[in-house]
């Protein structure tokens, strides 16, 4: 008799679902599943924009996997709209580079968000 997921508020256990999962490092990533192992009940997922070496195989009731929602607010980051760049006040700075909220995703870092953005 082979196994079934758990019923998971958000996550759907299926190759090509998308959600989003912790890595090693503590940080939380974009990620789909590649294959479901149902005999040892876990899923293998691939970490959006990164290598394959990096796929990890996760037990499908794991607290590092949850649904991709909360990742729409992130996006606002990485692409900072004028309102989140902060400008020099005054030209009597203007020899002070201007402080991007971003850091290009080449670095392997995803830059963290302000924590206004996730206040109602």
């Amino acid at each position: 008799q082979m196994k079934t997921p758990p019923d998971r508020s958000g996550i759907t256990f299926e190759v090509g679902a998308q959600l989003e999962a912790r890595d090693r490092h503590k940080s939380w990533y974009a990620a789909t599943i590649e294959k479901i192992d149902y005999d040892k009940e876990r899923v293998l997922v691939h970490y959006r924009q990164w290598s394959r070496r990096h796929d990890e195989w996760f037990h499908w009731t794991s607290p590092y996997l949850r649904p991709l929602e909360r990742v729409s607010l992130r996006r606002q980051c990485r692409n900072p709209s004028p309102s989140q760049t902060v400008l020099p006040l005054s030209s009597s700075v203007s020899a002070v580079p201007p402080l991007l909220m971003s850091t290009p995703l080449s670095s392997g870092v995803l830059p963290s968000c302000p924590r206004r953005l996730f206040q109602a």
